[in-house]
């Protein structure tokens, strides 16, 4: 007669492999069910745009210390409008701004983002965004607007273009400018009091809009308003001008002209003086006799870098300053800045010093450059020459600066200066002058191109081995040792 052992449930619930098997069961399912919730948690957009982790070597897609205190500080709506379709443009250099930008939207709850397709909705920039006209937006720009002010942002504002000087085959993308845009843009629309710089206009001058349309809105960018004056046409100078330019005038200041802008300067008013070479032996003796009481003198000539490190392509009137190191300059880091000057004049000290006259040189050429007189008779003047000047002065009823830099064309929109030091190298000395934090200045994103280190013959052999032997094998053998351990529960 055979018997039947008696099994008892305690003794299956005590099996090895029972027990074994139902913790696998439990941890698999609290695995799977985790997976579930994070999930649903991340797909959130917002949430999953947080968690995102920026890999890239120059942090092409994180916002620096200073775009933080500037959110942190926000206490003004601000909405950014790009004018194109999101979706569309994320496959295009658009798709890293489109990225970026939604930092400014997790760091703050001021920040709204929207896109407009003008293609698709095109009555939308005439009847809402600029019904006068005035903001003179297009397509695939960027809008960063608040309930005080609006500033458009196009795409030389947000990428940076480099001159192809080997191949003179055109501008390529080098960069992303787009934390420094944005940032400036925020600060330009939320910002209660902005300082008013005045484009001088009725001497033949560039115009901001036109010939410096760059220049002014790095200037925005950096919380100035902009606007334009013919001293010709207004009784005295605004109340509101904190400075005036003069970018490359070809005629000389009327003598009431004159008089207005000394009473501006006695008074606090500050200017800024960009003079190209000139076209004529036509001297400019009102300007001169105003800037003659900062100490200062313009050179009638050319300046010819003969440094052989120092000119381009062998021409010596297309060459490379000097950046001095003071304290005007000295947030810019001179030694590394690179400038680059065409067509540039002398702009003189004069040696009559004064104790309330404090000029700081800016710019200057090596002692191997010369000063072409433009004028027979008149002689060469030998380098070191000054090219840019800022001027303190301290002997009137308030304090006034003057900055005088020989040469326009740096800062235009044609300048042979591509990339943008001059801009930056002129908009410091107007901080300083007006003492104003220089404090928006962000570093462009280099696009950093990888590249793989030659490998030679050995290395891919050891990494054949590795990959297509030992891995295998070292997969192989946690599955068998896993199984053996499995038979014995």
């Amino acid at each position: 007669m055979i018997m039947m052992k008696k099994i008892s449930f305690k003794e299956i619930l005590n099996k090895r492999s029972l027990r074994f098997g139902s913790y696998s069961f439990i941890l698999t399912a609290i695995v799977i069910a985790a997976a579930i919730l994070l999930n649903s948690i991340v797909s959130g957009t917002k949430l999953r745009d947080k968690l995102k982790i920026d890999l890239t070597s120059n942090k092409l897609y994180s916002v620096g210390e200073t775009t933080g205190e500037v959110l942190k500080e926000l206490d003004t709506e601000v909405e950014i409008i790009g004018l194109f379709d999101e979706k569309a443009m994320e496959s295009t250099q658009y798709g890293q701004v489109i990225e970026f930008i939604k930092q400014y939207e997790n760091k703050s709850s001021m920040i709204k983002i929207k896109y407009v397709d003008p293609a698709k909705n095109p009555a939308y920039i005439q009847n809402e965004l600029d019904p006068t006209g005035v903001l003179g937006v297009s397509n695939y720009d960027f809008v960063v607007r608040s309930g005080k002010r609006a500033k458009v942002l196009s795409s030389s504002d947000i990428f940076e273009y480099t001159f192809d000087s080997q191949t003179y085959s055109g501008y390529y993308l080098t960069g992303l400018n787009a934390e420094y845009a944005f940032t400036g843009a925020i600060r330009y629309v939320t910002s209660e009091n902005i300082p008013v710089i005045y484009f001088a206009e009725g001497h033949g001058e560039g115009d901001p809009d036109n010939d410096f349309s760059e220049l002014k809105s790095d200037l925005e960018l950096n919380g100035y308003e902009i606007k334009k004056i013919n001293l010709a046409a207004v009784e005295t100078v605004p109340e509101d001008a904190s400075l005036i330019i003069f970018a490359n005038p070809l005629q000389d200041l009327s003598i009431d002209e004159k008089e207005k802008l000394i009473i501006f300067s006695e008074n606090g008013g500050n200017t800024a003086f960009l003079f190209d070479p000139p076209r004529s032996n036509a001297k400019m003796t009102n300007f001169e006799e105003f800037l003659s009481d900062y100490n200062v003198a313009l050179g009638y000539d050319v300046i010819f870098e003969m440094a052989e490190n120092r000119s381009y392509f062998g021409q010596p009137y297309y060459f490379i300053p000097t950046v001095e190191n003071n304290s005007i300059n000295e947030v810019l880091d001179p030694d590394k800045l690179t400038i680059s000057l065409f067509n540039a004049r002398s702009i003189d000290i004069l040696i009559n010093e004064k104790e309330w006259i404090k000029p700081h040189t800016l710019l200057s050429t090596s002692s191997e450059a010369v000063g072409r007189a433009l004028e027979e008779g008149n002689e060469d003047k030998q380098g070191p020459l000054n090219i840019g000047v800022a001027v303190e002065h301290t002997g009137r009823i308030k304090k006034s600066w003057t900055i005088v830099i020989g040469n326009a064309n740096f800062v235009s929109d044609k300048t042979a200066d591509t990339t943008g030091n001059g801009k930056k190298l002129l908009i410091n000395g107007i901080n300083k002058v007006l003492e104003k934090d220089s404090d928006v200045y962000i570093p462009v994103k280099k696009y950093n191109i990888p590249r793989i280190e030659t490998i030679t013959n050995q290395t891919i052999v050891i990494l054949g081995i590795v990959l297509i032997i030992v891995v295998p094998l070292f997969i192989i053998g946690i599955g068998v040792f896993v199984w053996l351990r499995r038979r014995h529960l």
